[in-house]
Protein backbone atom coordinates (compact mmCIF):
# COMPACT_ATOMS: atom_id res chain seq x y z
CA UNK A 1 0.00 0.00 0.00
CA UNK A 2 1.58 3.32 -1.05
CA UNK A 3 1.48 6.53 0.96
CA UNK A 4 -1.52 8.02 -0.87
CA UNK A 5 -3.62 4.91 -0.16
CA UNK A 6 -2.60 5.01 3.50
CA UNK A 7 -3.75 8.62 3.75
CA UNK A 8 -7.13 7.82 2.18
CA UNK A 9 -7.69 4.93 4.62
CA UNK A 10 -6.61 7.12 7.54
CA UNK A 11 -8.97 9.96 6.62
CA UNK A 12 -11.84 7.51 6.01
CA UNK A 13 -11.42 6.16 9.55
CA UNK A 14 -11.55 9.69 10.98
CA UNK A 15 -14.69 10.56 9.01
CA UNK A 16 -16.34 7.34 10.19
CA UNK A 17 -15.49 8.08 13.81
CA UNK A 18 -16.75 11.67 13.72
CA UNK A 19 -19.91 10.63 11.86
CA UNK A 20 -20.65 7.97 14.49
CA UNK A 21 -20.35 10.60 17.24
CA UNK A 22 -23.39 12.48 15.92
CA UNK A 23 -25.66 9.82 17.49
CA UNK A 24 -24.01 9.76 20.92
CA UNK A 25 -22.46 11.97 23.57
CA UNK A 26 -19.02 13.32 22.76
CA UNK A 27 -16.36 15.69 24.04
CA UNK A 28 -14.64 18.33 21.94
CA UNK A 29 -12.12 21.03 22.68
CA UNK A 30 -8.69 22.46 22.09
CA UNK A 31 -5.28 22.24 23.70
CA UNK A 32 -1.79 23.53 23.15
CA UNK A 33 1.54 24.33 24.72
CA UNK A 34 5.31 23.98 24.41
CA UNK A 35 7.14 21.43 22.26
CA UNK A 36 10.65 20.10 22.72
CA UNK A 37 11.85 18.86 19.35
CA UNK A 38 14.74 16.50 18.62
CA UNK A 39 15.86 14.55 15.57
CA UNK A 40 17.40 11.18 14.87
CA UNK A 41 20.04 11.34 12.13
CA UNK A 42 20.81 7.96 10.57
CA UNK A 43 19.50 6.34 13.79
CA UNK A 44 21.94 8.43 15.85
CA UNK A 45 20.61 11.18 18.10
CA UNK A 46 22.96 13.91 19.27
CA UNK A 47 21.61 17.43 18.85
CA UNK A 48 20.32 20.41 20.79
CA UNK A 49 16.57 20.59 21.44
CA UNK A 50 14.34 22.95 19.52
CA UNK A 51 11.93 24.84 21.79
CA UNK A 52 8.72 25.40 19.85
CA UNK A 53 4.93 25.07 20.23
CA UNK A 54 1.82 23.22 19.06
CA UNK A 55 -1.98 23.55 18.99
CA UNK A 56 -4.61 20.81 18.62
CA UNK A 57 -8.38 20.53 18.07
CA UNK A 58 -9.90 17.25 19.26
CA UNK A 59 -13.13 15.26 19.49
CA UNK A 60 -13.72 12.01 21.40
CA UNK A 61 -16.46 9.61 22.43
CA UNK A 62 -18.01 10.14 25.86
CA UNK A 63 -20.71 7.54 26.56
CA UNK A 64 -19.14 6.89 29.98
CA UNK A 65 -16.86 9.72 31.21
CA UNK A 66 -14.81 7.34 33.38
CA UNK A 67 -14.33 4.65 30.70
CA UNK A 68 -12.12 4.42 27.65
CA UNK A 69 -12.80 6.42 24.51
CA UNK A 70 -11.80 6.86 20.88
CA UNK A 71 -10.55 10.23 19.67
CA UNK A 72 -9.60 12.12 16.54
CA UNK A 73 -7.35 15.19 16.43
CA UNK A 74 -6.19 17.85 13.99
CA UNK A 75 -3.14 19.87 14.96
CA UNK A 76 -0.33 22.23 14.06
CA UNK A 77 3.17 21.26 15.26
CA UNK A 78 6.58 22.90 14.91
CA UNK A 79 9.27 20.20 14.91
CA UNK A 80 12.99 19.92 14.20
CA UNK A 81 16.25 20.59 16.00
CA UNK A 82 18.53 23.41 17.08
CA UNK A 83 22.28 23.88 16.70
CA UNK A 84 23.90 26.12 19.31
CA UNK A 85 27.43 27.52 19.38
CA UNK A 86 28.76 29.04 22.58
CA UNK A 87 30.62 32.32 22.69
CA UNK A 88 34.33 31.66 22.27
CA UNK A 89 37.71 33.23 21.62
CA UNK A 90 40.21 31.88 19.11
CA UNK A 91 43.39 31.27 21.18
CA UNK A 92 45.60 31.84 18.14
CA UNK A 93 44.13 35.09 16.82
CA UNK A 94 42.30 36.47 19.86
CA UNK A 95 39.16 36.98 17.75
CA UNK A 96 35.97 36.69 19.80
CA UNK A 97 32.91 34.93 18.43
CA UNK A 98 29.41 35.59 19.73
CA UNK A 99 27.08 32.79 20.73
CA UNK A 100 24.85 31.74 17.82
CA UNK A 101 21.84 29.51 17.34
CA UNK A 102 20.59 27.90 14.15
CA UNK A 103 17.40 25.91 13.70
CA UNK A 104 15.99 23.25 11.44
CA UNK A 105 12.22 23.83 11.63
CA UNK A 106 9.34 21.92 10.08
CA UNK A 107 5.85 23.43 10.29
CA UNK A 108 3.53 20.43 10.06
CA UNK A 109 -0.23 19.92 10.21
CA UNK A 110 -1.37 16.59 11.60
CA UNK A 111 -4.30 14.19 11.79
CA UNK A 112 -4.39 11.56 14.56
CA UNK A 113 -6.69 8.67 15.44
CA UNK A 114 -6.37 6.81 18.72
CA UNK A 115 -7.74 5.46 21.95
CA UNK A 116 -7.65 6.53 25.58
CA UNK A 117 -8.07 4.61 28.84
CA UNK A 118 -8.95 6.31 32.13
CA UNK A 119 -8.48 5.56 35.83
CA UNK A 120 -9.43 7.36 39.04
CA UNK A 121 -6.85 9.57 40.76
CA UNK A 122 -8.56 11.14 43.76
CA UNK A 123 -11.23 13.50 42.44
CA UNK A 124 -9.71 13.66 38.98
CA UNK A 125 -9.28 11.14 36.18
CA UNK A 126 -5.89 10.02 34.98
CA UNK A 127 -5.48 8.62 31.49
CA UNK A 128 -3.03 7.13 29.03
CA UNK A 129 -3.40 7.07 25.27
CA UNK A 130 -1.94 5.83 22.02
CA UNK A 131 -2.58 7.11 18.51
CA UNK A 132 -1.44 6.75 14.93
CA UNK A 133 -0.51 10.06 13.35
CA UNK A 134 -0.06 11.43 9.85
CA UNK A 135 1.53 14.82 9.13
CA UNK A 136 1.94 17.10 6.13
CA UNK A 137 4.77 19.64 5.95
CA UNK A 138 3.45 23.06 4.90
CA UNK A 139 6.79 24.89 5.21
CA UNK A 140 10.31 24.46 6.53
CA UNK A 141 13.46 26.44 7.32
CA UNK A 142 16.69 24.46 7.17
CA UNK A 143 19.17 27.37 7.68
CA UNK A 144 22.57 25.63 7.81
CA UNK A 145 21.26 22.64 5.83
CA UNK A 146 19.82 24.31 2.72
CA UNK A 147 21.43 21.58 0.63
CA UNK A 148 18.97 19.10 2.13
CA UNK A 149 15.90 20.90 0.73
CA UNK A 150 15.30 18.43 -2.10
CA UNK A 151 15.22 15.59 0.42
CA UNK A 152 12.34 16.98 2.51
CA UNK A 153 9.41 14.55 2.60
CA UNK A 154 5.98 16.19 2.54
CA UNK A 155 4.15 13.31 4.25
CA UNK A 156 5.35 11.62 7.44
CA UNK A 157 3.68 9.30 9.91
CA UNK A 158 4.35 8.01 13.40
CA UNK A 159 2.99 7.10 16.81
CA UNK A 160 1.92 9.27 19.72
CA UNK A 161 2.04 7.96 23.29
CA UNK A 162 0.54 10.07 26.02
CA UNK A 163 -0.80 10.40 29.52
CA UNK A 164 -2.20 13.02 31.83
CA UNK A 165 -5.17 14.18 33.85
CA UNK A 166 -8.71 15.43 33.26
CA UNK A 167 -10.38 17.63 35.85
CA UNK A 168 -13.99 18.91 35.76
CA UNK A 169 -15.01 22.54 36.14
CA UNK A 170 -18.71 21.71 35.83
CA UNK A 171 -20.84 18.94 34.31
CA UNK A 172 -20.21 20.19 30.77
CA UNK A 173 -16.82 21.91 30.96
CA UNK A 174 -13.46 20.58 32.12
CA UNK A 175 -9.73 21.05 31.83
CA UNK A 176 -6.88 18.72 30.99
CA UNK A 177 -3.13 18.27 31.20
CA UNK A 178 -1.68 16.09 28.43
CA UNK A 179 1.97 14.99 28.17
CA UNK A 180 3.04 13.24 24.95
CA UNK A 181 5.95 11.53 23.29
CA UNK A 182 5.69 11.46 19.48
CA UNK A 183 8.37 9.61 17.51
CA UNK A 184 8.10 9.54 13.73
CA UNK A 185 8.34 6.19 11.96
CA UNK A 186 8.94 7.68 8.52
CA UNK A 187 11.68 10.15 7.57
CA UNK A 188 11.23 13.91 7.39
CA UNK A 189 14.37 14.12 5.23
CA UNK A 190 15.84 11.37 3.09
CA UNK A 191 18.78 11.74 0.71
CA UNK A 192 20.22 8.51 -0.74
CA UNK A 193 23.95 7.89 -0.84
CA UNK A 194 25.68 9.18 -3.99
CA UNK A 195 29.10 9.71 -5.53
CA UNK A 196 30.51 13.14 -6.35
CA UNK A 197 33.73 14.67 -7.60
CA UNK A 198 35.53 16.62 -4.88
CA UNK A 199 36.71 19.86 -6.56
CA UNK A 200 39.46 20.36 -3.98
CA UNK A 201 41.06 16.90 -4.18
CA UNK A 202 40.01 15.90 -7.68
CA UNK A 203 38.91 12.50 -6.39
CA UNK A 204 35.53 10.79 -6.44
CA UNK A 205 34.00 10.52 -2.98
CA UNK A 206 30.80 9.16 -1.43
CA UNK A 207 28.13 11.41 0.07
CA UNK A 208 26.60 9.33 2.87
CA UNK A 209 22.87 8.65 3.05
CA UNK A 210 20.96 11.18 5.15
CA UNK A 211 17.97 9.76 7.03
CA UNK A 212 16.37 12.20 9.48
CA UNK A 213 13.35 11.50 11.72
CA UNK A 214 11.56 13.86 14.10
CA UNK A 215 10.95 13.15 17.78
CA UNK A 216 8.77 15.48 19.86
CA UNK A 217 7.88 15.87 23.54
CA UNK A 218 4.75 17.98 24.01
CA UNK A 219 3.00 19.34 27.10
CA UNK A 220 -0.56 20.61 26.56
CA UNK A 221 -3.11 22.44 28.64
CA UNK A 222 -6.62 22.24 27.25
CA UNK A 223 -10.31 22.80 27.75
CA UNK A 224 -12.98 20.16 27.16
CA UNK A 225 -16.69 20.63 26.35
CA UNK A 226 -19.25 17.84 26.71
CA UNK A 227 -22.11 17.48 24.24
CA UNK A 228 -24.51 15.18 26.04
CA UNK A 229 -27.14 13.17 24.20
CA UNK A 230 -30.11 12.09 26.29
CA UNK A 231 -32.44 9.47 24.84
CA UNK A 232 -36.17 9.88 25.60
CA UNK A 233 -38.58 6.98 25.16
Amino acid sequence: MNISHKIVVFLSCMVFLMGDMQAQSYVFGLKGGPTLGLQRWNNYQNNDPLFAYHGVLFIETADDPSAGSLFAEAGYHVKGRAIRFRASVNPNTGIAYDAEQFQMRFNNVSLSLGGKNRFNVGRTLGFYSIAIRGEYNISHDLQLYQGFTDGVQKFVYGLTLGGGFEFPFSEYVGGMLDIRFSPDISRQIFIPASRYNNPFTGTQEIFNEQSIKNVAFEVSLGIRFLRKVIYVD
